[in-house]
């Protein structure tokens, strides 16, 4: 497996609000996608956006609003299930 840091973008982004956590997440996956989507089942929350201020979508599966990159980090086994490793839930 792969370890994946996502770092959020345009904290500003209305969509943030969609999510429980707005830092850095670290993520063992097999690929990116993978590693998108277990940050998203951990983080997304549902919201009640105001009417007619637009559709939002969680932030965590959109690379506008998060930088996705495959890192190497001692301080977490590669080897493993796919889970979310920081921060711990």
């Amino acid at each position: 497996m792969a370890l994946w840091s996502l770092t959020p973008l345009q904290p500003e982004d209305p969509s943030w609000e969609a999510s429980s956590y707005r830092g850095v997440v670290i993520v063992r996956a097999p690929n990116e996608a993978r590693a998108r989507e277990a940050a998203a089942k951990a983080f997304d929350v549902k919201t009640r956006f105001e009417p007619g201020a637009g559709v939002h979508f969680p932030p965590w599966t959109r690379p506008a609003l998060v930088k996705a990159e495959r890192i190497r980090d001692p301080r977490f086994a590669a080897e493993g299930p796919t889970e979310v490793l920081e921060p711990r839930l």
